[in-house]
């Protein structure tokens, strides 16, 4: 029986994350990549980054992207919207970020500026139950501003995992969804599905949601036991 090798990305975002791992680990045809992401508007620009073809790290990938908030269910859920303020654009945006895998700012897709940055594409949007745990500077409120509420499909991440995989197969996770890592990994690590990671890279939010910190540690320590090799992202 031939192991599959598998990249699961966790909130892609226009795709930086994705083509990073790419990159790190050689990732050809004969992977399956599979990408989620709630923020719709993100996600029909990543399909476009894609299509472009100008980003060849993506050419003749088996690449299947869902608009989906990773979470502990599949019983939807609402996402609350949030995007970059012209404060923002005119003090943070430097030369390394200005490309269409990291912006969605009008200049460099087409769209003019003041415009795009009236899509929320950017910012930490997230599950609305966990917009309160948020716990911004006022330097950071000067940055991002909140857009609306949408009802979104969700995906429990560890029931799926345990459907479609085996625990022999070779997986990547990488994981950027802005909080709800707190209940998908403990989640994985309770139904076992974090056996079948070998590697995973997390941003870990509990710098704006400071009440998580000492979870943090305790996921850490949960995933070494599991022998997942950890890498950092964000």
């Amino acid at each position: 029986m031939t192991n599959h090798k598998i990249l699961i990305d966790c909130g892609t975002h226009l795709g930086m994350g994705c083509s990073q791992m790419i990159s790190k680990f050689d990732i050809d045809h004969t992977w399956e990549i599979f990408g989620f992401e709630a923020n719709p508007h993100v996600l029909d620009a990543y399909v476009k980054n894609i299509k472009s073809e100008k980003y060849y790290m993506f050419n003749d990938k088996n690449i299947t992207l869902e608009n989906k908030a990773v979470w502990i269910n599949n019983d939807g859920i609402q996402f609350s919207l949030r995007g970059i303020t012209k404060h923002h654009y005119d003090t943070c945006y430097g030369d390394d970020w200005k490309n269409d895998l990291a912006t969605m700012v009008g200049e460099y897709n087409g769209i003019d500026v003041d415009k795009s940055l009236e899509i929320p594409w950017d910012g930490g949007s997230c599950i609305t139950q966990l917009k309160d745990k948020i716990q911004d500077t006022a330097e950071r409120d000067l940055l991002y501003k909140w857009h609306e509420n949408i009802e979104v499909e969700s995906l429990d991440l560890s029931q799926w995992i345990l459907d479609n995989f085996d625990v022999d197969d070779f997986i990547v996770l990488k994981m950027d969804i802005e909080g709800a890592e707190y209940e998908v990994l403990p989640k994985m690590v309770k139904d076992g599905s974090i056996a079948y990671i070998n590697h995973a890279f997390i941003e870990w939010h509990d710098w704006v949601m400071p009440e998580y910190q000492s979870r943090t540690l305790s996921l850490l320590s949960d995933l070494r036991d599991a022998n997942v090799t950890l890498g950092g992202w964000g």
